[in-house]
């Protein structure tokens, strides 16, 4: 196993520790959330910071506010982390603000995807985006309405960040989807084979090729008999096709991760099942082969909420902020190599 692994697991577990004693009203998961933000950072959890951050946001937000609901645990460990929590909630309100006006509800994708825009550190061009965005979400719902759910609003925001075009989108998602269900036939729901492919076709390159990929680490996966691959999880798989190792080498790893990881306190809990825990080791992996790509440690936040309200990973509440790190590096490069 690769050391660096192994060092982002123990202090996986130490952060989790340290994190569920300091906020011991908050839903366990979400404790285990907020400890693999700091271990993708490599630091250990500064609870002292966290309170105060957590005094902030109080100060700026209603008592109501969905800010402080399940996501608060998120949001003060983003705070934390930055080098101005202060600023970091102002910009992070000024963002969440521009992508919530009109909208009669709130919920937990939007503030993902408030987080995603400052991740890449991108809140002077949020108009641009969410305009974007907004006018994104209107093409898509009115030409590919089962894409539209309440869950896809950070899909559509990262496809206003990458610059991809819907029409391209589209003709791509629908490429992979009937290559999958016809041709590779992995035996999971329609709905995993198509979250997938939203993930997919947010890149360039050949669908068939991408869709490959994955199944060569589902097959190891599955062969290992993993809980992880079922679901949502399936999908999951698209966001570490970029990470510079074989398919197979992947598969091992996240296998090897795994094995360690349930022997540590904090993932023995029965709220912590076998597909929980092949779901973080596989967040690690990617995590320490993809150490330069920002917002690494997003796609726990999306899990963990899903789990809360679901009791199970049924659907990832924002795949995007999984997809951002592996997806905007492919991006980014293909973009580059056709300049």
């Amino acid at each position: 196993m690769n050391d660096a692994v192994k060092e982002r697991y123990e202090l996986l577990s130490v952060n989790k520790s340290i994190i569920h004693k300091a906020f011991l009203f908050e839903k366990d998961q979400m404790s285990l959330a907020s400890a693999l933000l700091f271990t993708s950072a490599s630091k250990e959890a500064d609870i002292d910071k966290m309170k105060l951050c957590r005094k902030l946001l109080k100060k700026n937000t209603r008592p109501l506010s969905s800010l402080r609901d399940i996501v608060e645990l998120v949001l003060i460990s983003k705070m934390t982390l930055s080098d101005d929590p202060e600023k970091y909630l102002s910009d992070f309100m000024s963002v969440y603000d521009k992508i919530t006006k009109g909208s009669i509800l709130e919920n937990d994708y939007m503030v993902l995807s408030a987080i995603l825009i400052l991740d890449f550190d991108l809140q002077s061009e949020s108009d641009e985006i969410v305009s974007r965005a907004k006018e994104l979400m209107k093409k898509l719902n009115s030409e590919h309405p089962i894409l539209i759910a309440a869950d896809d609003i950070s899909f559509v925001m990262f496809l206003a960040i990458s610059g991809k075009s819907v029409d391209k989108v589209i003709e791509d998602l629908e490429e992979g989807y009937r290559y999958l269900k016809d041709t590779c036939k992995p035996g999971v729901g329609n709905d995993a084979l198509y979250e997938l492919c939203e993930i997919l076709a947010l890149t360039y390159g050949d669908m068939k090729d991408k869709c490959d990929k994955v199944m060569r680490i589902y097959s190891v996966l599955k062969n290992h008999k993993s809980d992880y691959i079922s679901g949502s999880g399936f999908s999951e798989l698209g966001t570490l096709i970029d990470m510079g190792l074989e398919p197979e080498e992947i598969a091992r790893e996240i296998i090897e991760a795994d094995d360690c990881l349930k022997e540590l306190k904090g993932f023995k809990d029965p709220s912590c099942d076998k597909k929980l825990r092949e779901m973080y080791a596989s967040l690690i992996v990617a995590d320490v082969y993809c150490p330069d790509i920002k917002a690494a440690g997003n796609s726990i936040i999306s899990n963990t909420m899903s789990i809360i309200r679901a009791q199970q990973i049924s659907k990832m509440i924002s795949f995007i902020s999984s997809a951002a790190p592996t997806v905007l590096s492919a991006f980014l490069k293909t973009d580059d190599d056709k300049s």
